[in-house]
């Protein structure tokens, strides 16, 4: 199997919900489940950030338009209904499905026209960026995906690469990613503390100057701090694992002499 991991960033005014995320910066949209098939495609995502942008969003994303397709457009043929199914104060779980595809302009659709089934995908939407990354069998034509997604997108979204290789991080997908299971208000305090040099030697700030930033008291910003702290070290930890671990594979590969089709090498 190889990963393909691409980024799609949008200019204004190409898609209502790429125009949401960009204006709701805060807003964080990631994968839980996705399966598509002949028929029609189904999928679960977390959505967090601040509880009026969470209300907004939901008249959004329930309009008449297809929110996975790169750009509305009436050829489009996908019937669609969306539902929440867990509603917390910062957070969404939003199940989507779709039916009557014989043609969409979605990520997923054209991965399935293009590659076809036994496809595992994972995606994540912030501000004007949506990055996908897609599980394919090695003997699929990357190539040719990446040509249909640049005939299909318009003028304002800008496709770049990020990674063809070997898969990375899968074993791990459903547990907690960055800016996405996290809770909104400790994601809220971690990244405050980073932009305002609270983790900088020597720090530029003190947890007096973030409490105050984010209008809280310091006990309480202490604890979603200390909360985010841990969260960030587990992934941290998890990631390095894996790593460990795919270097191990390599090296016993390499060992028994196994021959395997070469994929291009790894892209940051």
């Amino acid at each position: 199997m190889r990963e393909y991991v691409f980024l799609l960033e949008y200019d204004r005014g190409v898609h209502p919900i790429r125009d949401f995320f960009i204006d709701h910066p805060e807003i964080v949209a990631t994968t839980l489940n996705m399966s598509i098939a002949s028929d029609g495609g189904w999928r679960i995502e977390r959505v967090t950030g601040p509880e009026q942008d969470l209300d907004t969003l939901e008249s959004v994303y329930f309009d008449e338009h297809c929110n996975d397709c790169t750009y509305p457009t009436p050829d489009c043929d996908t019937t669609f209904s969306y539902q929440v199914i867990e509603r917390e104060p910062t957070a969404r779980t939003i199940y989507r499905h779709v039916t009557d595809m014989s043609y969409c302009s979605s990520l997923g659709y054209l991965a399935y026209e293009t590659f076809g089934d036994g496809l595992v995908f994972d995606a994540t939407q912030r501000g004007p960026y949506y990055e996908w990354r897609v599980l394919i069998p090695t003997d699929r034509d990357v190539d040719a995906f990446h040509r249909t997604l640049q005939e299909d997108l318009p003028d304002g979204v800008t496709l770049a690469v990020r990674r063809v290789g070997t898969p990375e991080r899968w074993a791990g997908i459903h547990q907690p990613q960055y800016d996405t299971d996290l809770p909104y208000k400790q994601r809220q305090a971690l990244e405050a503390a980073v932009r305002m040099g609270y983790y900088d030697h020597p720090r530029n700030a003190t947890l007096g100057d973030l409490a105050t930033d984010l209008d809280l008291p310091v006990t309480t910003l202490r604890y979603r701090l200390r909360r985010a702290e841990a969260w960030a070290a587990t992934i941290s930890l998890d990631e390095i694992g894996a790593r460990l671990g795919a270097t191990t594979a390599d090296e016993c590969e390499r060992s028994e002499s196994i021959s395997m089709p070469v994929a291009p090498p790894d892209e940051d």
